[in-house]
């Protein structure tokens, strides 16, 4: 007989208490769940286990206390993209605002953790524009591809999307934790991963399916032949999901599995407008701004950006050029953050890239 307290909790805390079970992997919660509602599957998978309702308190408070949202499948605010995929989560796990999962055009951006300077600047550069035409950036938040994806998308425009593959409650890695906050301000993280739950090695090629199932393109920026990246184009190739790549040096490391899966057919990404194309030719309709054609709007400088990251770089620049070692001296920014706070200056007209040498608008 279940206790007053216990008579409280709701349905997704018995689902949180489930997915926190040492021995309770994705595939195995979505058997268990689809059996039965959260509170008898709970009584049913620990049978005969020294566990009580106080558990399920504990792993509840966990996720509260950190402000993260619960959404079982087939709940109000599950995405509809997502409740239709085969390895759908049964429980999905929310740091900010799940209404930036809502149906809208989604380009997932991913490559390899040890880019080259060109990786980042593209990856960058792809995030802000994609981000000013209305299409959410989805990424992993992982060093290299996926955080200049981000720090270019941050604040550009469309809420960037995030996902990651242990609890959200530790970020991950701890280089990107004002990244992951400027994410979690400006659009979404999402795990399915409760609180307290590691990030281990194998949770990260099983969430990169949800990268592909919460975009409507994928694009490899950057990725060696055998790369992480391969994971997610796997998944989007199972989905139907158009997956495209960005053509690299023959005499580059980071170029070889970009430059394989073009080889395979993937659609070549030299400019952001190929994506746009892409998600047109995908049924995801994207009205291209003026200033992702080139366009600048209403002539006039707009005003300087707020304090924060941007400003330091603005504050940087000047109407001579420099190149991008002597702009991270300078502000003390790493180079994906400097690409992304570049890229968005450009996007406003503050900045101009003159042939990798940057200077003040």
């Amino acid at each position: 007989m279940r206790t007053e307290s216990e008579s409280d909790l709701p349905p997704e805390a018995y689902a949180v208490a489930l997915a926190s079970l040492p021995s309770m992997g994705p595939s195995r919660l979505r058997t268990v769940l689809a059996a039965d509602p959260p509170a008898l599957a709970w009584e049913r998978a620990t049978e005969g286990r020294s566990v009580s309702s106080h558990d399920v308190a504990r792993a509840w408070r966990r996720q509260t206390s950190h402000g993260i949202r619960v959404i079982l499948a087939g709940q109000p605010g599950y995405p509809e993209r997502l409740s239709i995929d085969p390895q759908a989560p049964p429980v999905l796990f929310c740091l900010g605002n799940p209404a930036a999962l809502a149906d809208t055009p989604t380009v997932a951006l991913v490559g390899t953790r040890a880019p080259t300077r060109y990786g980042i600047g593209v990856a960058a550069q792809f995030g802000a524009d994609l981000a000013a035409a209305g299409v959410g950036v989805v990424s992993g938040l992982a060093l290299g591809i996926d955080g200049a994806a981000h720090e270019g998308a941050c604040g550009a425009g469309a809420p960037p999307i995030a996902v990651v593959a242990g609890g959200l409650d530790s970020v991950y890695p701890r280089r990107h934790e004002r990244l992951w906050d400027r994410v979690a301000a400006s659009g979404v993280i999402v795990s399915e991963s409760p609180a307290g739950v590691p990030t281990e090695k194998w949770r990260f090629p099983v969430r990169n399916r949800l990268l592909a199932a919460l975009s409507d393109v994928v694009v490899v920026v950057e990725s060696r032949h055998h790369g992480g990246s391969r994971h997610t184009v796997d998944a989007a190739m199972e989905r139907g999901i158009p997956v495209g790549a960005v053509p690299g040096s023959i005499r580059s490391a980071t170029s070889e599995g970009t430059n394989a899966l073009l080889a395979d057919g993937a659609i070549p990404v030299c400019s952001t407008g190929d994506i746009l194309v892409a998600l047109n030719l995908a049924g995801a309709f994207v009205v291209v701004p003026p200033d992702a054609a080139g366009g600048r709007g209403t002539p006039g400088l707009p005003p300087a950006p707020s304090p924060g990251p941007d400003r330091q770089v603005y504050d940087a620049l000047s109407a001579d050029p420099m190149p991008l070692d002597e702009l991270v001296r300078v502000t003390g920014l790493d180079l994906a953050e400097l690409c992304g706070g570049l890229e968005r200056l450009s996007q406003a007209g503050l900045a101009h890239d003159a042939g990798g040498w940057w200077e003040r608008a």
